[in-house]
C-alpha cells in the first residue's frame, strides 16, 4: 500500500529535512509545522472518526519514515525531545515481540499503564503496517498480546480494530482492489476473522468517510463500490 501513501511519505521525507537542519526546538513546534504542511498538500492524518490530538499522533508517520524509510535510527535518539512518545512506543513494541509482558513493559518505558500509551503503541505499529514497514501478522501478534494484558480495555480494542479494518478497506477501495459490494463484504469478513473481531465490523458509512476524506476518492465512486445511495 506504500504507493497509495506516496505523497504522505514524500511530505514526511521533506519534513525530516527540516528536522535534521535543527528547525524545531520542541514537539509542539514540529506538530504545528506538520499540520501546516499536510494542509498545504491536502493530506489528512491517518485517522478514523476522532480528531483528538490527531496531529500529535501523526508524528508516528514521521518517526516510521525516519527510522525505516531514511534509516535514521541513530539520529532519532538525538531528537528524542521531538519523538519521546514514539521512541518509548517503539521500545515497547520490541520488548513485546521478544516475549515481554506488555503491561510491565509499558510501565517501564512510559512510567504508567495509561490507556493513551497503550493505543500510542498500537498506532505506531499500525502506521508501520500502513506504510509498508511491518507485516500485518506482526501487528496482529502485538495487538493480541495487548488484548491479553489489558482485558479491562476490551471495548477500546474493539473500537481500534474497527478503525483498523475500516482504514485497510478504504485503502483497498482507493487502490481499486475492492471494486464492488461482494468483494467488500468478503474482505470485511476475512479481516474480522483475521483480527478475531467478529463484533467489530466497521459500518459502510465509516469506511466511506475514510475513503472520501483521507484518500480523496470521489463520493460517487465510493458509494458505487459500497452500493450506497
Amino acid at each position: 500500500m506504500s504507493e497509495l501513501h506516496k505523497k504522505r511519505i514524500e511530505v514526511a521525507v521533506n519534513v525530516w529535512g527540516e528536522i535534521l537542519n535543527g528547525s524545531f526546538s520542541s514537539r509542539e513546534e514540529l506538530v504545528s509545522y506538520l499540520e501546516e504542511v499536510y494542509r498545504t498538500n491536502r493530506l489528512e492524518p491517518i485517522r478514523g472518526k476522532t480528531k483528538i490530538n490527531i496531529w500529535d499522533k501523526e508524528l508516528a508517520t514521521l518517526y516510521v519514515v525516519g527510522k525505516y524509510g531514511l534509516a535514521l535510527e541513530e539520529e532519532l535518539y538525538s531528537f528524542q525531545n521531538l519523538f519521546d512518545i514514539e521512541v518509548k512506543a517503539d521500545r515497547t513494541i520490541s520488548a513485546v515481540l521478544e516475549g515481554r509482558d506488555p503491561r510491565t513493559t509499558l510501565r517501564e518505558h512510559f512510567g504508567s499503564e495509561d490507556e493513551d500509551h497503550v493505543f500510542r503503541v498500537l498506532r505506531l505499529a499500525m502506521t508501520s503496517v500502513v506504510l509498508g514497514f511491518m507485516d500485518e501478522e506482526t501487528f496482529i501478534k502485538i495487538l493480541a498480546e495487548f488484548e491479553k494484558a489489558f482485558p479491562e480495555l476490551r471495548e477500546n480494542f474493539a473500537s481500534f480494530k474497527r478503525f483498523y479494518i475500516a482504514f485497510r478497506m478504504a485503502e483497498m477501495i482507493a487502490s481499486g482492489k475492492i471494486r464492488n459490494r461482494i468483494e467488500k463484504e468478503a474482505y470485511k469478513h476475512a479481516m474480522c476473522v483475521k483480527l478475531n473481531a467478529d463484533k467489530s465490523a466497521p459500518s459502510d458509512d465509516f469506511i466511506r468517510d475514510i475513503v472520501v476524506s483521507t484518500f480523496r476518492v470521489p463520493e460517487h465512486r465510493a458509494n458505487g463500490v459500497l452500493r450506497m445511495a
